[in-house]
């Protein structure tokens, strides 16, 4: 089977990491898997490339490039494609539609990985659920999200199939301190830390992060926090860092690719994110599959993953003394966050990992595409 994946740019992310897990076990498995990228090919790019999937970019060369689908067309005549996987941006959906046509490619899908806010904020305009409403199939990361989209974004159920996110528990798992590498910027033994691994982005939260931190530092001041990950909120992170005086205690550690042996040496993981596109994040799971519990505020499906006050805490999003409370309950008891870091792991390993979402991916791409097993 073969699958064309059209999408703007491979970069560092949640999905992006979750797809390149799955796309590298459907290789192992014999799917031949080729990657289209509208503009740049992204930081993830190369990863893909490691896997032997082919990757290719730099078809949009303005800002309103219209022949930039008939560049992908040219450069893939003569191919053969079972299936048409689309990023769920305006770009990609558009440049997907012309590109089925010229390569007469059976079948064209996408996935949505955010949520808008019930009753208030939908995630797409209309031109946009147009767009998505012409597609074969939807692939949603998690139930309820699938029924937000049903209820609030008016998409018909039949369209949409749930494939929850799952990490590797095998990869991602606890490990003794006295087991894991060195670490010369990471926590040191015994300190108490917390993490939030997530791209700087406004929707991420940091600046809300920043201030959790900063109350909980005046009742434990010998707590330390880590934002691991880039983006272009950098900045005005780093300002509000430096604005209380707080360099020493809250530092950015950039994009890391050592998570497995990072997030064991924390306390705890948080996600500050506001009610925007966040659904079921990856990031969290990864912490929770290294048995560390999680700090994340109500949004999207995060209910789905977190179980509150039995592997984590879910606090009220945009309210830094909620999150700060819930630091301290964890930080200040280390029998309550090693019980609660062991629920998280059993949570992971019973729901969400990454071999379950991987089967269900081959078995929905061969459902769409009609492309039996072994082919």
């Amino acid at each position: 089977m073969r699958i064309l994946f059209l999408l703007n740019s491979f970069n560092v992310g949640g999905y992006e990491q979750l797809m390149l897990e799955v796309f590298r076990r459907l290789v192992d498995r014999g799917m031949d898997v080729s990657t289209v990228c509208l503009k740049k090919e992204g930081r993830l790019a190369p990863e893909l490339r490691k896997i032997g999937i082919d990757v290719r970019s730099g078809f949009v060369r303005g800002k309103f490039d219209l022949l930039a689908p008939a560049r992908v067309a040219s450069a893939l005549r003569g191919e053969r494609y079972d299936l048409l996987f689309l990023e769920m941006g305006r770009n990609a959906l558009l440049a997907g539609e012309y590109v089925q046509r010229s390569l007469r490619i059976p079948k064209r899908i996408s996935s949505i990985h955010g949520t808008g806010v019930r009753g208030k904020e939908r995630l797409f305009r209309p031109g946009q659920v147009r767009l998505l409403r012409r597609l074969d199939g939807i692939i949603t990361c998690a139930v309820t999200q699938r029924e937000y989209l049903i209820s609030d974004e008016g998409f018909p159920a039949a369209l949409l199939t749930a494939i929850v996110n799952g990490v590797d528990h095998d990869k991602f798992r606890p490990v003794p301190l006295s087991e894991l590498p060195p670490c010369a910027d990471g926590p040191v033994p015994g300190e108490r830390s917390i993490a939030t691994v997530a791209s700087l982005t406004p929707e991420k939260g940091h600046l809300h992060f920043v201030e959790s931190a900063a109350l909980a530092l005046r009742e434990m001041e010998e707590a330390r926090f880590y934002i691991l990950g880039d983006g272009p909120e950098r900045a005005s992170i780093e300002k509000a860092i430096a604005a209380k005086g707080l360099e020493s205690k809250i530092r950015l550690m950039g994009i890391r690719r050592d998570l497995p042996h990072l997030l064991p040496r924390f306390t705890a993981t948080a996600l500050a994110s506001i009610p925007y596109r966040e659904t079921l994040p990856i990031s969290t799971m990864e912490g929770m599959a290294c048995g560390i519990p999680a700090v994340n505020t109500d949004v999207g499906s995060v209910r789905d993953l977190v179980l509150d006050g039995e592997c984590g805490y879910v606090v009220p999003p945009g309210d830094p003394p909620a999150m700060a409370k819930a630091f301290l309950e964890i930080l200040g008891d280390e029998a309550k966050a090693t019980a609660m870091g062991r629920a998280a792991r059993k949570r992971v390993e019973e729901n969400f990992t990454l071999e379950r979402a991987v089967r269900e991916y081959e078995e929905y791409f061969r459902r769409i595409a009609n492309v039996p097993a072994g082919v």
